[in-house]
Formats: C-alpha cells, sequence, structure tokens
C-alpha cells in the first residue's frame, strides 16, 4: 500500500475511474446506511419491540402518555355526575368539590400507572400494533384502518381500562371508551405517498447495496495502482464525511420535527426523547462510518513516507516482527475497537475484521521489506590471536 515509484504511477484515466468509484461507493455508503435503518428500525416489528420499550422508559414520555390519559379521561367522564350519582340527596352538592379532589386523583394515578411494568408492557404492545399499520400502509395496504379513519395511530384504550381500574365507583367505565375513543395519530396514510416510494426502493437495497459499496472501494484501490496509499487515505476521508453528513441530517431532520411539526411546547420534550431514542440507530451508523475513516485515515498516514510515520514504524517493527506477538496485539485491538463502536449489524463487523486483517497484513509485508533493506553495520575485524609462547 505504500507509494510506488514513479514509473508505475496509474495513467490519468485510472486515476480518474478510481475517484468516480471511490466516490460512487461512497454516495452507496449513505444509502446502505438508510435502507439499513429503515428496514431494521421502521420495517422490523422485533426491533421495534425493543425500541418501544425504551420509548415508554423515558420520563418525558411517560408524562406525556399521562397526560393523553387524563385528556381522554376527562373527555369520556363526567366525574361531578358520576359522584353525585353515588352520593345520597343530602350530600350531592358536594359532588362539584370531589370531583375536583378525583380529578388530581385521576393525574395521579396516570402518572404512576405508566410505570409499573405491566402497562408498560401494555404501551409496547399497542405501539407494535401501531408500528405494524404503519408498515402496512408503506406498503400501499390500508385494510383495517376503518376504525382510525385512514390513519396510523396509537391506541391507548387498553391503557385507559387499566386507568379505569382505580376507579370502580364509575358505573360502565368501559362502555364510556368504546374502540377509537383514546387514539393519538401518528401519520396521515394519505400524506405518504413520498415515503411509500422511497421506502419500496430502500427495502428492496437493502441486502445488496453495502456489497457494491465495497466492490467500488476494491475497484477504485485497484485502480490507483502506484497511488494506492493515497486512494485509501481518500476512503477514510470520503468515510469519515458520511459519518458527518449522517449525523448532521440526523440532528437537524430533529430539530426541524420538533421545532416545527410538533405544535405544542408541552409535548415538544416528548418529542424530542422519541425522536432521539428511534433514530439511536442511525446516530450509531454514524459515529461507526465516522470511527472507521479516522482508522482508516490513520492508517494510511502510518505507511507513508513522513519522517514521523516511519519512525513509528521503526518503534513498531522489533514488535511486529513476531508472529504470535503480532496478531494477538491485532486480535486485542480489534475486540477492543468493535467492543467500543456502536456497531449494530453483524456485517459491519465482518467488513471491518475482513479490512484489518488485509491492512495488517500489507502493514507487516512492508515491516519486513524495511527491515530487509537496512543495510547490516561491517562486523569489526576479528583480532589475531597472539603467538604462542616459544616452549622455554
Amino acid at each position: 500500500m505504500t507509494d510506488s515509484p514513479a514509473t508505475n504511477s496509474p495513467s490519468r484515466g485510472r486515476i480518474i475511474g478510481a475517484r468516480v468509484l471511490l466516490i460512487l461507493g461512497v454516495l452507496l455508503t449513505v444509502v446502505s446506511i438508510l435502507s439499513t435503518y429503515v428496514k431494521r428500525e421502521a420495517l422490523d416489528s422485533d426491533q421495534f419491540k425493543q425500541t418501544s420499550q425504551e420509548l415508554i422508559a423515558s420520563p418525558a414520555i411517560q408524562q406525556q402518555v399521562a397526560a393523553e390519559l387524563v385528556n381522554a379521561f376527562n373527555a369520556n367522564v363526567d366525574l361531578s355526575a358520576e359522584l353525585e350519582g353515588r352520593l345520597p340527596e343530602n350530600l350531592q352538592a358536594l359532588a362539584g368539590p370531589l370531583a375536583g379532589i378525583s380529578g388530581q386523583l385521576v393525574d395521579r394515578a396516570a402518572q404512576e400507572l405508566v410505570t409499573r411494568p405491566r402497562a408498560q408492557d401494555a404501551f409496547v404492545t399497542i405501539s407494535s400494533e401501531a408500528q405494524a399499520q404503519f408498515v402496512k400502509v408503506l406498503h400501499g395496504d390500508t385494510r383495517g384502518l376503518e376504525t382510525s379513519n385512514g390513519n396510523v395511530v396509537l391506541d391507548l384504550r387498553p391503557l385507559m381500562l387499566r386507568l379505569g381500574d382505580r376507579f370502580g365507583f364509575i358505573e360502565g367505565y368501559a362502555a364510556k371508551f368504546p374502540q377509537g375513543s383514546a387514539q393519538i395519530t401518528i401519520v396521515k396514510s394519505d400524506n405518504l405517498n413520498t415515503a411509500q416510494t422511497v421506502t419500496h426502493w430502500l427495502e428492496q437495497v437493502a441486502n445488496f447495496i453495502w456489497i457494491l459499496a465495497v466492490a467500488c472501494w476494491v475497484g477504485a484501490i485497484w485502480l490507483a495502482r502506484g497511488r494506492r496509499r493515497q486512494e485509501v487515505r481518500s476512503l477514510g476521508i470520503g468515510l469519515g464525511v458520511v459519518g458527518v453528513l449522517v449525523l448532521l441530517a440526523r440532528w437537524g431532520a430533529g430539530k426541524y420535527f420538533v421545532d416545527n411539526l410538533v405544535q405544542s411546547d408541552a409535548v415538544r420534550p416528548a418529542a424530542s426523547d422519541a425522536w432521539n431514542i428511534i433514530t439511536d440507530s442511525l446516530a450509531a451508523a454514524g459515529w461507526v462510518a465516522l470511527s472507521v475513516g479516522i482508522l482508516i485515515a490513520v492508517g494510511a498516514w502510518l505507511v507513508g513516507p513522513g519522517a514521523r510515520a516511519t519512525s513509528a514504524r521503526a518503534s513498531l517493527a522489533p514488535v511486529l516482527e513476531r508472529a504470535g506477538v503480532a496478531w494477538g496485539s491485532f486480535a486485542v485491538l480489534m475486540v477492543a475497537i468493535i467492543w467500543i463502536l456502536p456497531i449494530q449489524v453483524f456485517r459491519t463487523t465482518v467488513v471491518l475484521v475482513v479490512m484489518g486483517v488485509i491492512g495488517f497484513v500489507v502493514f507487516r509485508r512492508q515491516l519486513a521489506a524495511e527491515s530487509a533493506a537496512v543495510p547490516v553495520a561491517d562486523a569489526p575485524a576479528a583480532v589475531p590471536a597472539p603467538p604462542p609462547d616459544d616452549a622455554s
């Protein structure tokens, strides 16, 4: 991977071809990250169950869900009338004040409810049902959405019924919350035409587009004979740019979503938490791309002709010339990198390990070649032995 002599420098056509392949590989990497995110987060029901558990564990989201439960309760239950019907005639005048006190109890009961494991399990279930609706809509299937006016909704009715268990004095409580009476609209299905098209294409390419990206990188490095180190360095810089772009896109989209699409200031903390949790895997992919790009760029620098790089190689050579020590150190380093980086897709680990092995083999070969090229100092001339003493 070191620079070759000028006679082996690639032609202008090869340089242009390598650069085109490198840029194409970077663009395909961006598409691969987005398609993998969509497939795992939006379309994978098992993954979304885990995400739902993280959502309901957020205090801001718990508070917002509790507020929605209280709003639905107040919209469907007349506490004052319920209490008036239960009190003796001479005490019915107290129904209003008691309703105010009971309203505070409803607030407290709702806040306690959303922290309980069984209620959180119910939230995961209804969130998974909403995600299943969303996936159907993305695939163009709106059947089964009659009770939600064709929208994807979060149906809080199961939680409303659990909340009603604490207010047994309310007669016919379940009947006050028929199907569709406690719903939060997530998305309107008639506004998803573009999302349906984009999702279709991302879903189709998610399983193989990363192979095309890797093929472009390999092709670019192969074409750049004589300047492969520079091309590898450019690859590292390109991956770093991909990571930065993904992180900036996630931040910008989240800011737009929270500041412009969420109308109520009271809802924004919950919306912000929800966005951060739902896009956590996208942020992880961005950090992985940025970190791997930095590692590749550092590796390209380490095999370069600079004085510091040459000095670093000279320091490492005595250690890495022993195969057992070298590969043991490499294995420890790879395990540490994989453990530290937030890698969530197995194929990313495979690609990282393969790239690491190839780079380490090339690096050790360079060290061996440089060691062999160092002239060995002439050994000092042998000192002739003194003549033997004459026999007496």
